[in-house]
């Protein structure tokens, strides 16, 4: 078992992550490795008109989502290699929304982490409860040193949940995609290894 895990099910890919967060709540929030049988709770959450709204999410089939949790590996991670990684935010056993980390270097242990919330599960307090979970794993078992995380500048409730866990601001990144035929702006926060802990 890890050192940050009190859970680890029928192996690495099956390992659920459980840690007390930072943040005070009744609500008991764990992560589990997306697998291939989430795909279509992933594609349906994916078309919530509060998930779509801050998000440029493009159409994407069941099958080519099954497909690319397929391919990946959560053994992967702690090894040092892979590139893109998928996990279910569940509260109290249920789903409630899915977490994205893609490395984009390892040599310099930088990755960009994502994240969604069902409409029915918002403003419920868990996404920090579920990136906490997910930075204190990182921190204390991978090589990343530095994740980062974009989100559009009229998506007050991201910012929120980001300074909540400790990201900061860096900057503001101009016309950075495409949302309902306009370009947006974003902006662009990360937090460092040595934040979290000192935090």
């Amino acid at each position: 078992m890890c050192s940050c895990c009190r859970s680890c099910r029928r192996g690495p890919e099956e390992r659920v992550i459980m840690q007390p967060s930072k943040q005070t709540s009744l609500e008991r929030v764990s992560l589990r490795l997306a697998h291939p049988g989430d795909a279509p709770l992933l594609k349906r959450w994916r078309s919530e008109p509060s998930v779509r709204r801050y998000q440029p999410l493009g159409p994407v089939s069941v099958s080519q989502l099954s497909a690319e949790l397929a391919s990946q590996r959560l053994a992967d991670l702690y090894r040092g290699r892979g590139e893109k990684f998928q996990w279910i935010i569940r509260c109290l056993e249920q789903p409630v929304g899915w977490l994205t980390l893609v490395v984009t270097n390892w040599d310099h242990g930088l990755a960009e982490t994502g994240y969604a919330l069902s409409s029915a599960h918002q403003r419920r307090g868990l996404m920090p409860q579920a990136l906490d979970i997910l930075l204190a794993d990182l921190f204390t078992n991978t090589g990343l040193e530095r994740i980062e995380a974009r989100c559009a500048v009229d998506n007050i409730a991201s910012q929120k949940v980001l300074t909540k866990v400790g990201f900061h601001r860096e900057g503001r990144l101009r016309g950075y995609f495409v949302l309902s035929g306009r370009r947006v702006d974003n902006y662009l926060y990360a937090i460092l290894r040595e934040d979290f802990f000192s935090g």
